[in-house]
């Protein structure tokens, strides 16, 4: 087992720890490989297209600088998008024209350790302080989108202080201890080091492991959320979906049959109804 996540760890670019390698020190070994994303995948020309028509720039959070994009009214209503894992800004970019067309203001990020902006850990509850961040230096939220493990950080903002009129979740997973629990078995962590993985983790972010979960925003929302999902999504299962707006009020899913994990955020009828249900939420006037 050890020799597994010794490897695995060096595959990832992580400088092993000295030995002896007990339980504790390959539980934080562990966490450190989780939590550092490889920086996969250049910006198609359509990516690097949506970009083109934003102003960037850089904004100081308190999980350190990241790259921005805005696009639409200064004066509109701020709707964020948060893409995923290994993942860039120039992934939600579709979006960026229809809402700007609609009225609102639109700003996207790279996440720290992604895209432009500089090497970091990053995780669901440091994804959901960036959010947090850029929305309070920002005047507000009015909404987010949110793709995959940014549409668990949109949801975990809203429990640490961010009030949107509705949320856009595409492609959500459910929970940490999932891609936790996949990992453990993958790399045939014995229980001692999977629980120290996890403590490791709790440490580091200052969230109890059931606490990052989709589920402890759905109860706490009062505030519609639109879900959207491939049923056949092999990164993400669609019953993420359905456990999730089993548990929040006023939550509506749109299935996108053969629109994948990735090719869904490229989806016109994606972006429109997103605006739709946006602009559905603005106050008249």
């Amino acid at each position: 087992m050890s020799d597994l996540l010794l490897s695995y760890a060096i595959s990832r670019g992580r400088a092993l720890p000295p030995p002896p390698h007990d339980d504790e020190v390959l539980g934080r070994l562990a966490a450190a490989v989780y939590l550092h994303p490889l920086r996969e995948g250049r910006r198609s020309p359509r990516e690097e297209a949506y970009l083109a028509g934003a102003t960037p720039q850089r904004l100081e959070t308190s999980q350190g600088l990241v790259s921005t994009w805005r696009w639409g009214p200064a004066d509109g209503p701020l709707v964020g998008l948060v893409h995923g894992w290994q993942g860039h800004a120039g992934q939600l970019g579709g979006f960026a024209a229809p809402l700007a067309a609609a009225g609102f203001g639109v700003l996207a990020f790279d996440a720290p350790g992604h895209g432009d902006s500089p090497d970091a850990e990053l995780s669901v509850p440091s994804l959901a302080r960036v959010v947090t961040d850029l929305g309070t230096r920002l005047g507000g939220f009015f909404g987010l989108v949110g793709h995959s493990m940014g549409a668990a950080a949109a949801a975990m903002a809203t429990t640490l202080g961010v009030r949107p009129a509705a949320l856009v979740l595409v492609s959500p997973p459910l929970s940490q201890a999932e891609s936790v629990a996949r990992m453990a078995d993958r790399l045939q962590f014995t229980p001692a080091v999977a629980e120290a993985f996890v403590r490791a983790l709790e440490q580091k972010s200052g969230f109890r492991h059931g606490e990052v979960d989709m589920r402890v925003a759905a109860r706490r929302a009062g505030f519609p959320a639109l879900l959207f999902h491939d049923p056949e999504d092999r990164s993400t299962p669609f019953r993420n979906s359905e456990l999730i707006a089993v548990e929040w009020p006023g939550a509506r899913i749109v299935p996108c049959p053969g629109r994948g994990h990735l090719r869904i955020l490229s989806t016109p009828s994606v972006h429109e109804q997103t605006v739709t249900f946006l602009s559905a939420r603005r106050p008249p006037g």
